[in-house]
């Protein structure tokens, strides 16, 4: 999915280096990927970051969903700014639906003037974008409208518009991003949801690629070039979903993926071998106390950087799996071990992280190995200093 927001943004230049971006998010799935994808991309498209959360006083289930969102942006590292309209009050004559899309699109550009940003990304994908266009003509439209949701339309712009929902969906469950669903998306007294849930459908029974052909004709209408099949919004294959990551309290077994890791506490050697140059030579493991509790066993995630130890620096996952001679087929199945801040620590097959490493006055070491199912026997335990 990153590389379909990437090619996005280069393709209708939705950002520029130096750009201050407001995120939209919602707590939902759309909004919750967008803010990830484009926080992992952050660096690459040069971009700063803020989010913000729209409170549109319909729903008492909004304030959770904000703390959702607060949460996210705090652990990014992100400035979080929440936003209250009042739908009801200003409503006028609209239908419920559009009056908050109105007031929600005011108010963030609104703020986003006044926080100097001069783009506001929001969540909406392909499927939006087929489901935009079948309204429009069940409801009448000219060849303008049949153009559906413009990629940009100042200050807003829209990464996730070549992303299909499932791929969404994935690219969430991969990553073991929370998200919430709002309820209206699948109430059948809006249109839209009627549109999603029984008329899309229906039409899919007649052409499996309906969502595809709708995409295209808003490109047409555009005047953009229609995509091939190969190339269209259409879904890959999706692979199987990557293994779930597991909170680590205490030492002990955990299962991950095909196999079992151990996590073992045990006291420092008191005779860890011959002394370095300085007098002590650190033994394998971490130093227990200086870690970062509770511990996360996860599959690796694009973007991924550790500090070997003795190494100069941190250094990309994929670079060292590769120096090490990992397979392929193997690096997504192999744990990943981080302490609560993010840090990460270890993977069977390379050295151990520089965090963390044991001291003279370390008393008690943390230990990793890890069994695979299939052989029965550590894949790597590796865990000797440098």
């Amino acid at each position: 999915m990153l590389s379909a927001v990437l090619r996005t943004v280069a393709t209708h230049a939705l950002f520029q280096p130096g750009d201050r971006v407001l995120v939209a998010v919602s707590g939902g799935p759309d909004s919750m990927a967008l803010l990830h994808a484009l926080w992992e991309a952050r660096e690459r498209l040069g971009i700063a970051l803020e989010v913000a959360s729209v409170d549109h006083g319909l729903r008492p289930e909004a304030a959770a969903e904000i703390a959702l969102v607060r949460a996210r942006a705090e652990a990014l590292e992100l400035p979080f700014l929440p936003v209250a309209v009042h739908v009801r009050r200003e409503r006028g004559r609209a239908s419920l639906q559009d009056a908050a899309r109105r007031a929600r699109l005011g108010a963030l550009a609104a703020l986003a003037a006044a926080r100097g940003a001069g783009r506001v990304a929001l969540g909406h994908n392909a499927d939006d974008q087929a489901e935009t266009v079948l309204f429009r003509i069940v409801r009448g439209t000219g060849l303008r409208g049949l153009g559906g949701i413009p990629y940009r339309r100042d200050p807003f712009v829209r990464p996730l518009l070549d992303v299909r929902r499932a791929e969404i969906e994935h690219y969430l469950t991969r990553r073991s991003i929370p998200f919430v669903r709002d309820p209206s998306n699948d109430d059948p007294r809006y249109t839209r949801a009627r549109i999603r849930h029984r008329i899309l459908p229906m039409l899919a029974a007649e052409n499996p690629r309906v969502a595809v052909a709708l995409v295209n004709l808003a490109r047409a209408a555009r005047g953009e070039s229609v995509r091939a099949p190969a190339a269209s919004a259409e879904p890959a294959a999706v692979p199987a979903p990557p293994p779930a990551a597991v909170r680590i309290d205490r030492p002990g077994t955990y299962r991950f993926a095909e196999g079992t890791l151990e996590v073992q506490e045990r006291p420092t050697d008191p005779a860890p071998g011959a002394p370095a140059a300085d007098g002590f030579a650190p033994p394998a493991g971490f130093d227990a106390a200086r870690l970062a509790w509770p511990l996360l066993v996860r599959p690796r995630a694009p973007g991924d950087r550790m500090h070997p130890r003795g190494g100069p620096g941190s250094r990309k996952l994929s670079d060292l799996m590769i120096d090490a001679k990992i397979e392929r087929r193997r690096r997504a199945r192999l744990p990943v071990v981080t302490s609560a801040d993010g840090a990460l620590l270890w993977v069977p097959g390379l050295r151990p992280a520089e965090a963390a490493r044991p001291s003279p006055e370390t008393r008690r070491l943390l230990c990793f190995t890890f069994f695979a199912d299939e052989a029965g026997k550590p894949e790597n335990d590796r865990l000797t200093p440098t």
